[in-house]
């Protein structure tokens, strides 16, 4: 799949440390594509006419603008207000993955949250989506060993806003994890790497706390931080050598979660009853369609990728079987509620007609649609489903298991929502219920 592009008004290290990263760098494939995020250079003299530059770049692309970012050594020399984020000159290639795929994500959901709303206006919904903000002090479980680190991470915290609550031991820091209400963690780790690692990955595959911020700070010999990093901590640091600017930036984590949780609110109550398909859950026809026609809009004059998948349960001998009665519709209900869990909250997912799904992937190429469906479909087509008594092929408690014909396409230039759909419709089979 694609990777972002990332245009460097910054310095080599700038552009060595994004390309470390994983993100390709405007120009350096030959390919003319929009360009996700802009990271412009803050340090030294170049601060006092970064904001300027930041204003006159975004009059200048208007709707294609995408994120744009400070490059920084830390310090505040530059006018905050004009940029969407910032990064330490020192971050690690994996942090920095990490956190601006998040701040990318984040700009696509809210971008979407905006449109879905406009859209369910015009079917008596609301038209925008509710404010859900956290004010609430952040409160962040400190876990390591009793000594100076620990004093200093929790002061550094406390300093910065936060609530910080220590814990010695791993079993009573999971205690706390599970019975309170936590935004994030810090481990001072100094030079115990085993249990760092078993603790990160104990907390991503734990389904309440895998999706909280997780800072490590080792020493200075600490033997393997991008280990920590690729084993589920968000940011790594040298404990004594910043606290207070990881704390910070632990801080910044906690913000961007929060943002993050507070869309995929507003996006549960992106409902209303005229948008929706009662036998699933899902979005109706009526409703995708005019939708879509909204997102291929935006992604012409933003000049970012669109993708639709389509599944459509296939023809089988236990599915004919079910053609006549209402157990197709029971399968296709279950099917519905099953894929409406499986897509991310910015995804369309609706109900084009009695056995046919379709999913809107916002500012997604086609690889990454096909990624995603072919997941979908690898998760329906292992489930067994109930038909109910309208079964004729097996005994009435025999559950029932489904095959799926699944077909991708991705916006064209200058092409219409119904054009894109009827190019998806195209590359299905011919054969169907």
């Amino acid at each position: 799949m694609a990777k972002p592009h990332i245009l460097v008004l910054a310095g080599d290290d700038a552009a060595e440390a994004f390309a470390k990263a994983g993100f390709t760098l405007a120009g350096d494939d030959g390919v003319a594509r929009q360009t996700a995020a802009i990271v412009v250079e803050t340090r030294g003299e170049a601060g006092a006419k970064a904001g300027d530059l930041v204003r006159s770049l975004k009059a200048a692309l208007g709707p294609r603008a995408g994120l744009f970012l400070a490059w920084c050594n830390g310090e505040s020399t530059f006018d905050v207000s004009a940029f969407d984020g910032a990064f330490d000159a020192d971050t690690s290639p994996v942090s920095l993955a990490a956190r601006l795929n998040s701040s990318l994500r984040i700009a696509v959901m809210a971008d979407e949250a905006r449109l879905r709303f406009a859209s369910l206006a015009q079917f008596g919904g609301a038209p925008k989506p509710p404010t859900l903000t956290s004010n609430s002090t952040p409160k962040i479980l400190v876990y390591g060993l009793p000594g100076p680190d620990m004093l200093r991470v929790t002061g550094a915290l406390e300093a910065c806003g936060a609530t910080a609550i220590a814990s010695f031991t791993s079993f009573t820091a999971f205690d706390y994890l599970h019975d309170g209400d936590f935004d994030g963690v810090a481990i001072v780790a100094q030079d115990d790497v085993a249990a760092t690692l078993g603790f990160c990955g104990a907390m991503r595959r734990n389904a309440r706390l895998f999706h909280l911020p997780c800072l490590v700070l080792g020493s200075p010999d600490f033997a393997t931080p991008d280990d920590v990093l690729a084993r589920g901590a968000s940011d790594y640091g040298i404990a004594g050598d910043d606290d207070q600017g990881a704390a910070e930036r632990l801080l910044d984590l906690v913000d961007e979660k929060r943002s993050r949780d507070a869309l995929s609110m507003a996006f549960a109550a992106a409902r209303t009853p005229a948008a929706m398909e009662a036998g699933t859950g899902l979005y109706n026809g009526a409703f995708f369609e005019h939708h879509l026609e909204r997102l291929v809009t935006r992604a012409h004059e933003t000049d970012r990728p669109l993708s639709i998948a389509l599944a459509r349960i296939a023809p089988s001998a236990a599915t004919k079987s079910l053609k006549a009665g209402r157990g197709l519709d029971r399968i296709v209900g279950q099917a519905g509620a099953m894929l409406a869990r499986l897509v991310r909250a910015e995804d369309v997912a609706a109900r084009l007609d009695r056995t046919t799904f379709a999913i809107a992937f916002p500012a997604s190429d086609e690889e990454a649609a096909q990624t995603a469906i072919s997941r979908i479909n690898a998760v329906l087509e292992c489930t067994a489903f109930d038909a109910g008594n309208d079964v004729t092929l097996y005994s009435n408690d025999a559950p029932l298991q489904i095959k799926l014909d699944i077909a991708t396409a991705p916006l064209l230039t200058g092409e219409r929502a119904k054009t894109l759909i009827a190019r998806a419709q195209a590359r299905l089979p011919l054969d169907r219920l």
